[in-house]
């Protein structure tokens, strides 16, 4: 058998016992890569929502205390006059402006004026549940609390002057509250905003899941007057997971159709992978294998002299299979000396239906497992009784792989059925590693030149140094020459005019079905018996 010369489809080796885990891998490969990435996509589009509801409630934060810094201003110029003049200003201010509960007058920590309370005689530190430090500027926080609504927080906005007196603006908590529950909605958060070192407001929403609310985004920020804000949005576990189950509704139908067809691949791959011994069992008994002969052009008759057979497989369904892949995955399998076997019994079949003189040459490619085995000789001898009415001479080509990895019984093979009648060849020579020494402990008949060599006659011109030298090694050692791969009247002329003996390639003939080689032969024998004549 041989693994070149047509360029068709192929297959691939077998694989090991565990063909299904692949094919699980293939349909749950799709499905855990859409778990993880719906998840990881729930967590962008869930954090993606965080800040932008951190964002709103930063900018109206902001809006508030902006319109905050412009009343404490005024309300801090107002501050060392007597309560009852300034009151009325303070309650115009106040009324005029929705966010502000109360605007409130203190001296040396002391209140002692509220635009909702007139005048009064209290502590700063009453407007939260813990002591408010004034410092001597500005001092924005928020409280838990203040004296006329202490369970609902506030937004203090301070400024102390250097004289002891302060203005004091209570922004109402409900309106930040109502703003957090607002923007709370957009993807059932939890928000918080501290406003510098002071408590928590937060919204309604904030620790009703029953598991601890995971962490989604904190936004930090300068506002006006150089207010410390820090927003904390949270979202419960099972948010999230709701996200990630309509994120999963939408993506995993398609992961399973892409899993069941990567499933099927994988099944397909790994069948046939698996079964390449039973595939090649069954080709053979389908009679799928067929052999196409290479005719060999003798310079010496000038015609016809033999044949190289050359093993073909026909897949139904499936189309020709490479045989370079093929023989390699038969080797691979163990099956290379079943296929040769076969290979012969095809041989023997179409050797019947020709009409070829005694000694006409038919090569046969013996891999190196089979040319290393006990079994060769029976192999061979059996083949030649079987095809002995026609008398052919067999010619075993062998590469030059199998004289390296000689074991010594490939020798005593060589040597038996040498003994026979047979030759042997030693094909591609000069592609593999072979010794110079090796051609002459060995017995061998003939060199099959490499078709790369034969090519370098028409890259290099008139002439092919390295071509030559085999030649002229082949004729030293008293072996026939057969070039391969002849393409070209140059290179057929060049061979010929160096007494090549043999040549095999496209030039020639292609190699056909036996059907075909038959009736070629036969025109073939015509024509040169009409050349004889004339």
């Amino acid at each position: 058998m041989r693994r070149g010369d047509a360029p068709t489809s192929g297959m691939t080796v077998g694989g090991p016992s565990w063909r299904y885990l692949p094919v699980a891998l293939a349909l749950a490969l799709p499905v855990l890569v859409c778990v993880v990435w719906t998840w990881l996509h729930a967590n962008s589009v869930q954090r993606q929502e965080a800040g932008m509801a951190a964002r709103i409630v930063r900018v109206q934060a902001e809006s508030i205390l902006s319109q905050s810094w412009d009343m404490v201003e005024r309300v801090a110029g107002l501050a060392s006059g007597p309560c009852a003049e300034l009151l009325p200003d303070l309650q115009r201010w106040g009324a005029l402006n929705p966010y502000f509960r109360s605007l409130v007058l203190a001296r040396d920590g002391r209140v002692y004026c509220s635009s909702a309370l007139g005048g009064v005689d209290a502590s700063v530190d009453d407007f939260s549940r813990w002591p408010v430090r004034i410092s001597p500027d500005v001092w924005p926080l928020t409280v838990t609390g203040t004296p006329l609504a202490p369970d609902r927080p506030a937004v203090l906005v301070g400024k102390s002057r250097p004289d002891g007196y302060s203005g004091i603006v209570e922004v109402d908590g409900r309106y930040v509250q109502d703003l957090l529950n607002a923007v709370a909605t957009m993807g059932d958060l939890q928000l918080e905003l501290i406003v510098g070192k002071g408590a928590p407001i937060r919204s309604d929403s904030w620790g009703r899941s029953a598991a601890p609310a995971m962490p989604l985004y904190r936004e930090t920020a300068s506002g006006p007057g150089g207010a410390a804000l820090a927003i904390d949005v949270m979202v419960p576990p099972e948010a999230l997971v709701q996200a990630w189950s309509r994120s999963m509704l939408t993506y995993l139908p398609a992961a399973l159709l892409i899993g069941a067809g990567l499933a099927l691949g994988a099944y397909r791959l790994q069948s046939s992978r698996q079964s390449f011994k039973e595939q090649l069992r069954r080709a053979m008994r389908a009679d799928e294998f067929q052999v196409h002969y290479q005719p060999l052009y003798g310079q010496a008759t000038g015609r016809c002299e033999g044949v190289e057979a050359l093993m073909r497989w026909e897949r139904p369904g499936v189309g020709p299979v490479r045989p370079d892949i093929f023989i390699a995955a038969a080797e691979a399998e163990g099956m290379i000396v079943a296929l040769t076997r076969h290979l012969l019994t095809l041989i023997e079949r179409d050797v019947r239906t020709w009409a070829t003189p005694p000694d006409f040459r038919i090569g046969v490619n013996i891999a190196p497992e089979h040319l290393s085995s006990a079994g060769l000789v029976p192999d061979i001898q059996a083949f030649v009784a079987s095809v002995a009415a026609r008398r052919p001479l067999i010619v075993l080509e062998i590469t030059e792989r199998s004289l390296i990895s000689d074991n010594g019984q490939a020798r005593r093979n060589i040597d038996a059925l040498r003994a026979k009648g047979l030759r042997v060849a030693i094909d591609d020579f000069g592609t593999g590693h072979c010794s110079l020494s090796y051609l002459q402990e060995f017995p061998v008949d003939y060199l099959k030149i490499d078709k790369g060599f034969v090519q370098a006659i028409e890259s290099a011109g008139e002439e092919a140094p390295v071509l030559d030298v085999i030649i002229t090694l082949s004729s030293r050692l008293g072996l026939a020459v057969v070039a391969e791969g002849v393409e070209t009247q140059r290179q057929f002329d060049y061979l010929k005019a160096r007494g090549v003996a043999f040549i095999q390639g496209y030039f020639f003939a292609r190699p056909m079905p036996s059907a075909e080689f038959a009736r070629w032969y036969a025109e073939d024998a015509q024509a040169g018996a009409a050349g004889q004549a004339g």
